[in-house]
């Protein structure tokens, strides 16, 4: 019977650099479409409200798929799912490429949604089956760094290959991508049948399974916060390069935008790689989370006021990354902690729930707000009044007698 891996030598290593895929191929699929919407409003002519659905039709869609998939994914195992994804996600990337006009464009992205979430619900909770106890946290905070990858690749080369080649391209690459993954995934052990959930998924499962993980006092507040922090995310990114190439800057090229969101998005990096590390500068490491989503949200308020300045943009745009994928990697490496192994499918399918239905919310709004205000003022209000209240929640879940415990 497969057991945990004794270390990151050899198939450890391997396995780490699976999952660290599969995050990357869920947050680049989310993220490349952000930088690549001017340019398909460009060459289909999409109006605001077209391009709302664009944003929102796999959000939309992947939070039915994550609710219904997590114990479905706990009953059968992580790898399958992992492997049916990317071959789905392979297929349905290619044939958006393809689309010519908005029908198909959101049909390929609602149809993504069905798909992605097999991934995107078995990533964590997969750590558990392949990773020793002792060192799953290191590992969690390792995938989590694929994150700010994503966005760092997502939104350079979205920009670059949107405006200088084809907006097509980026999506061929993550279908090539997402194969690979699959062919990876498949490499992988059975999960351990002592890891799986037992029994029958019936509609009681779904209600008992729903009800234990928002019990606890700390759940109650971290997943609202979650999804708060979602759609403050995508409320300021979504319509944030079209800002930038229509009106921001507007007179520079779209090689210096591309290089000033590149600059920008070195900020996710340092942001998830010192999670751990500023934690512990805190009597609660969600304090931490709490202080960064004040500090962002004051970022977001005044990038309206930094119009025609590349360096203001890029180091705003830092601070900003910064911040997003600091509070990612401690809300999500702390989540894993809050249950049980036969859970963790569950629970990973719920945030990954909130996350989408947060990036629906953010993308209507987004594309919405700016098509009230140009100036972005409207977004980047709403986006910090979002961020405020998420601060808020995580800040009470620090003050609740038994914490919830985020070690990552």
């Amino acid at each position: 019977m497969p057991q945990a891996l004794p270390g990151f030598e050899g198939n450890g290593m391997l396995t780490v650099a699976i999952l660290w895929t599969a995050f990357f191929v869920i947050n680049f699929n989310v993220a490349m479409m952000i930088p690549l919407l001017p340019f398909i409003q460009r060459d289909i002519g999409l109006s605001p409200s077209q391009a709302a659905m664009v944003l929102a039709a796999f959000p939309v869609m992947a939070l039915t798929s994550n609710l219904a998939l997590g114990p479905i994914i706990d009953r059968l195992g992580r790898k399958k799912f992992i492997v049916t994804g990317g071959i789905g996600c392979a297929i349905v990337l290619a044939a958006t490429a393809l689309s010519a006009s908005a029908v198909p464009i959101i049909a390929g992205r609602a149809v993504t949604g069905l798909f992605m979430p097999m991934i995107g619900a078995s990533v964590f909770a997969a750590i558990a089956d392949y990773i020793p106890a002792q060192s799953r946290t290191r590992v969690t905070s390792y995938v989590t760094t694929a994150a700010p990858f994503a966005f760092l690749l997502a939104m350079s080369i979205g920009v670059f290959l949107g405006g200088l080649v084809a907006w097509q391209l980026p999506l061929i690459l993550l279908a090539l991508v997402c194969l690979l993954l699959a062919v990876g995934a498949s490499t992988l052990p059975a999960t351990d049948p002592t890891a799986l959930a037992t029994g029958p998924v019936s509609r009681q499962t779904y209600k008992i399974r729903l009800l234990s993980l928002s019990l606890d006092a700390s759940t109650r507040l971290l997943l609202p916060s979650y999804f708060c922090w979602a759609a403050a995310v995508v409320t300021f990114m979504g319509l944030y390069p079209s800002w930038m190439i229509q009106h921001g800057l507007a007179k520079h090229s779209v090689g210096t935008i591309g290089t000033t969101l590149l600059l920008g998005e070195i900020g996710g990096l340092f942001g998830a790689f010192l999670s751990s590390r500023l934690s512990l500068l805190f009597r609660h490491p969600l304090g931490l989370c709490a202080t960064a989503a004040i500090g962002i949200a004051a970022v977001v308020l005044i990038v309206p006021f930094g119009t025609g300045l590349p360096f203001f943009q890029a180091g705003a745009y830092a601070a900003f990354a910064f911040g997003r994928d600091l509070m990612m990697a401690l809300m999500l490496g702390g989540a894993m902690l809050l249950v049980g192994a036969a859970q963790r499918g569950s629970l990973n399918a719920i945030l990954n729930a909130l996350y989408q239905t947060g990036a629906a919310v953010g993308g209507m709004a987004s594309a919405w707000l700016y098509a009230f205000r140009a100036d972005f003022i409207a977004n980047s209000a709403v986006a910090a009044a979002l961020l405020a209240l998420s601060g808020f929640m995580l800040w009470n879940i620090t003050r609740i007698k038994t914490p919830v415990t985020v070690d990552i």
